[in-house]
């Protein structure tokens, strides 16, 4: 026989192609960069027909699996979708005929590798996150999820007899799990036995494979061999190298175990004879490969490279020269154990297996015949029954996952990476960055990098501890080390167990102290989880549980035992944030992964628990990020994008976790497949590094900082309301968080009290917006519960003119009862009301001026003398006009010399003929509120809306007056005689020096204007 490599098949677009020969031998599935999915026939005599294509994908397809009855494929969205295999109905045809048949996960992450079990009834999918999922494809709501990775996973693979699933990492880690029992445990691990990749690029994705006969796994390593682990005693039985320059990426293994084929990124496909530990054969190719597969039925290979080609190697082993055929078939070496005892019953689907098996699906046929397999999963569910009317006749079933302890909790630290070459940050926040170089076995480089260069320098030092892990404030830097079971640090996992001492250590950045650096070995076998640092002191929480304190200088203040169940803490100022696992978190139900949290918050010598209690995070998420704000609030993100505040944590009972951002939603909206790594959060924004499409973590050098705006997930966000309340909530929780802060350490509130009342006023200026469209949309009641969340008394007085000016005077009434109940300086207990009326109303400061001596007093504002002295030094006029063209607020003019400020009428309106419009708008609004008596409420106190008494004869209100001094005019003249209290007592001419003026004044009102007009007519009386 003559070897024969076929001539390129552009089979998909240029990127990474995946392919995968179907068990028979008949045909090979290809999935590549333009999200299609094909499978071409394999045999020399039919390889020319056409392709079958599957178009289910929406993105690049990454991996692919085949069993005898099904396709799977992964994508890079994180989708999992399966395709069953059938013969063709065409009676003049004997082709394949492929069906979706579903989908089998949703990942929100690439899936970078699948692995169908030996008895087709699971599979193991890895992603880019920490996790494995396993799935039962006789019921895909059933899921399993393998913790243990601590970086990205990219390769899994069961072992023939589905005992063993096999797992690799891009930190170089493999570990291998024990799938037979209910719970599936780590039973080996193998750290840095293959290389480190970079998480995120699909070419440098490495794979492991078992042999078929299942006695050794296969595994690429850093120095470009091929390691080969015996199973069982997991130690290395042989060592193939010499051949390729570049990364292994691709491993596969010929049916008889004798052949092992390896793609590599040197362009070179390599036959390996596996008895005799050499390379017998070699393919340079023109552009790097992606992956290699053997004909399980035939002397062939097929690969792919980077263009989107497949190529298929016909006759590759040289049967001739007494070489064995490679698709003879071997029996796998399962030891003493028992078949059943070997076949993983994870989700106790033994029945449902037997059945389908029943209906012609023996394992041990041969798969020539496709013809039912895909059916074996509707045959095993023909006899179930949903009791979905409650009735009870059907068989309940026992959940599958149950709350259980887990084994391990996995911590974290924030801000922190994996290593991504030779570099990782080991933190990163709004202060710097701190990155750690690896050098040789006897030490690292560690870079600090400020954003503020004016406050510290940068510097950098030599790290012989190698140290893990690190938190930085303006005060200093915290470092630790910490075991090879804990430690990201991967030169830390080849240490041996004697000499594990975990060090911590602190540099303080006090220019005035010559030496505050301090340094602490721990106890054996006590090791950081998780440490903490501000301007008050550090924090290091142990293995043993203990909470360590320390300040600055490195006095021992406090030490606790917390439980061990810790994930991650953060400190700011006085405050330390602890995050902590919920004992008995759901690790499966239904086949989604429910983590759950608790918080603790207390200050930093320990002495004071601030707050405590249940830590959200969005459904099969898990918390990937904690921080506080830069006005000092505690916040925490989730891994759905998800970022939350600590409210009211000053008030224990009232502390609550306010959702203010979904990111997840944010890349949505703008189209982009990208992805927001934490760093720190602000009032308004949330700071972060985007990370385009595939990467995870910031890359190197330092990227610059994007922010997010905060947006509250309201309903109807995408419409000018929702978008108002979102804005609105926002800032009424940034508000009372600096109050409840200012509170909490008994300062002023941050910037003082003018800075106060100008958020207040900001915040009024959105609810002023909303009345705006409420009414607009005659919305009354809407506007009425808007304007009852108003601060300030110049706010309120600025909602009534809304009303008058967009004619809803009930709403106005309304608001004017509200007003005098609200912001009353004083109430008037006494059943028979005099005709005394007071000339002048001192509140806080602020002067309520009455502008005639027969007219009731208008109640003033009684905040707090803070907030009313510092509401006059801010001006509504001057401070809303920036906010006049949101509102729709026109000046008109009134006639001679006079002005007022109101919303764009109806074009009907401002057509009439024979009427000026902002006369015609003014008698409008004035008949509507004069025209008919309103309701007095039920008090002592005769109600007069707008100080206006009935109207028992006809007011006429002239061009150069605005309807509210008309009025006020009005109610001078018809509240009748009084007689005023002696210290109220005005002169005669006084009196007649008042009404001239009035007469004369042409008073220039905006919307918000109301009370800065009247306090212009009482200066000049």
């Amino acid at each position: 026989m003559t070897q024969s490599i076929t001539a390129p098949r552009y089979a998909h677009a240029e990127g990474y192609t995946a392919l995968a020969f179907g068990k028979s031998g008949q045909f090979v599935c290809t999935g590549g960069s333009d999200s299609l999915v094909r499978v071409f026939y394999a045999s020399k005599a039919e390889r020319d027909q056409e392709a079958i294509t599957l178009e289910q994908h929406s993105d690049n397809v990454l991996s692919l699996a085949v069993s005898r009855g099904k396709v799977i494929s992964g994508d890079e969205e994180g989708m999992v979708f399966g395709f069953d295999l059938g013969q063709s109905s065409d009676t003049e045809s004997d082709g394949l005929a492929v069906e979706p048949s579903g989908t089998v996960l949703r990942s929100t992450l690439p899936a970078r590798d699948i692995s169908i079990s030996s008895n087709e009834r699971q599979v193991a999918i890895a992603t880019d996150d920490e996790n494995i999922r396993v799935v039962s494809l006789l019921d895909m709501a059933l899921l399993h999820t393998l913790v243990g990775h601590r970086g990205s996973v990219n390769s899994v693979a069961y072992s023939p007899d589905s005992t063993y699933l096999a797992s690799s990492g891009c930190d170089g880690t493999v570990r291998i799990w024990d799938m037979r029992e209910g719970d599936p445990a780590c039973v080996q691990i193998m750290p840095k036995i293959a290389y480190v990749c970079e998480p995120g690029n699909s070419m440098e994705q490495y794979k492991v494979r078992w042999s078929p006969d299942g006695r050794m796994l296969a595994i690429p390593c850093a120095d470009h061999s091929i390691k080969l682990v015996e199973r069982n005693n997991w130690g290395v039985s042989a060592l193939l190298a010499g051949r390729h320059t570049n990364t292994i990426c691709h491993l596969a293994w010929s049916s008889n175990s004798k052949y092992l084929a390896s793609a590599s990124l040197d362009c070179q496909v390599v036959v390996w004879d596996v008895v005799a530990r050499n390379a017998i054969l070699s393919h340079a190719n023109a552009n790097s490969l992606c992956q290699a597969e053997w004909n399980p039925r035939g002397n062939m290979l097929a690969f792919s490279d980077c263009t989107g080609a497949m190529y298929i190697w016909d006759d590759v082993i040289p049967v001739e020269q007494g070489r064995a055929p490679p698709f003879e078939r071997v029996v796998a070496d399962v030891g003493s154990l028992s078949k059943d005892k070997l076949m993983s019953d994870l989700f106790d689907d033994s029945a449902a297996a037997n059945r389908a098996s029943d209906d012609g699906m023996d394992e041990d046929e041969d798969e020539g015949d496709l013809l039912d397999a895909g059916d074996a999963t509707a045959d095993a569910m023909d006899d179930f029954v949903v009791d979905d009317d409650g009735a009870g006749y059907a068989e309940r079933q026992a959940p599958r996952w149950t709350a259980v302890a887990a084994s391990e909790v996995q911590c974290f630290q924030p801000g922190s990476t994996p290593w991504v070459g030779s570099r990782r940050y080991l933190a990163f926040t709004m202060v710097g960055s701190v990155v750690s170089i690896a050098q040789d076995e006897s030490h690292n480089t560690i870079e600090i990098e400020f954003y503020d260069k004016s406050v510290h320098r940068d510097f950098h030092f030599s790290d012989s501890f190698k140290f893990s892990m690190a938190a930085l404030s303006e005060s200093g830097c915290l470092f630790a080390t910490t075991s090879r079971e804990l430690a990201n640090d991967q030169s830390l996992r080849g240490a041996a167990d004697a000499d594990e001492i975990s060090v911590v250590s602190y540099k303080g950045f006090a220019s005035w102290s010559a030496n505050s650096d301090w340094t602490y070995k721990l106890p054996l076998k006590e090791n950081p989880r998780c440490i903490a640092t501000s301007s008050h002191g550090a924090a290091v929480i142990t293995s043993l549980g203990n909470l360590r304190l320390f300040t600055c200088g490195g006095v021992q203040r406090h030490i606790e035992t917390l439980p061990n169940r810790v994930v991650t803490c953060v400190a700011r100022d006085d405050m330390l944030l602890i995050i902590l696992e919920v004992p008995g978190t759901i690790r499966s139900s239904g086949g989604m992964k429910q983590l759950e949290y608790e918080y603790v918050l207390m200050s930093m010598d320990g002495q004071t628990r601030l707050a405590a209690g249940c830590c959200p995070v969005t459904p099969a998420s898990e918390i990937v990020w904690t921080g506080f704000s830069e006005e000092g609030h505690p916040a925490a993100c989730d891994s759905k994008g998800m970022l939350r505040v600590l409210h009211k944590y000053w008030a224990p009972s009232h502390a609550s976790w306010v959702p203010v951002l979904d990111s997840r939603k944010l890349s949505r909206d703008r189209g982009k497949r990208e992805g927001f790594w934490p760093v720190a959060l602000s009032a308004k924004q949330f700071i972060v590094v985007t990370c385009q499409g595939k990467s995870k973590y910031p890359p190197f050098p330092k990227p610059i900082l994007d922010e997010l705006d905060i947006d509250v997930p309201l309903l109807n966000a995408d419409t000018q309301v929702g978008q108002q309340e979102a804005k609105y909530l926002a800032s009424r929780l940034f508000i009372e968080q600096q109050r409840g802060e200012a509170e909490r350490t008994g300062s002023e509130y941050p910037g003082g009290a003018s800075v106060l009342a100008r958020d207040e006023l900001e915040q009024d200026k959105l609810l002023l917006r909303l009345i705006q469209l409420a009414c607009k949309s005659e919305k009354t009641q809407r506007a009425m519960d808007l304007a009852m969340m108003i601060e300030l008394e110049k706010s309120f007085d600025a909602a009534v003119k809304i009303a008058v000016f967009l004619k809803q005077s009930s709403l106005a009434e309304r608001l004017m009862r509200l007003r005098e109940t609200k912001f009353a300086s004083q109430v008037d207990n006494d059943s028979d009301f005099s005709d005394e009326s007071h000339s002048e109303a001192v509140s806080s400061g602020q002067r309520d001026v009455v502008l005639s001596t027969s007219r009731r007093p208008v109640a003033a504002a009684t905040y707090g003398r803070e907030r009313r002295a510092a509401a006059d030094d801010v001006d509504v006029d001057d401070n809303m006009s920036d906010g006049d063209s949101d509102l729709g607020v026109e000046t008109l003019e009134l006639g001679k010399g006079a002005t007022t400020t109101r919303p764009p009428l109806p074009e009907a309106l401002l057509m009439r003929s024979g009427a000026n419009t902002a006369g015609a708008f003014a008698d409008s609004a004035s008949r509507s509120l004069v025209s008919r008596p309103v309701q007095p409420p039920t008090t002592s106190k005769p109600f007069n809306p707008f100080g206006v008494a009935t109207p028992s004869k006809s007011m006429e209100i002239k061009r150069s007056d605005s309807f509210f001094n008309a009025a006020d005019m009005h109610s001078d003249e018809s509240a009748g005689p009084s007689t005023p209290s002696k210290r109220q007592q005005p002169s005669p001419d006084d009196d007649d020096v008042t009404t001239r003026k009035h007469a004369k004044k042409a008073t220039k009102l905006t919307a918000f204007a109301f009370k800065k007009g009247a306090n212009d007519m009482t200066d000049d009386d």
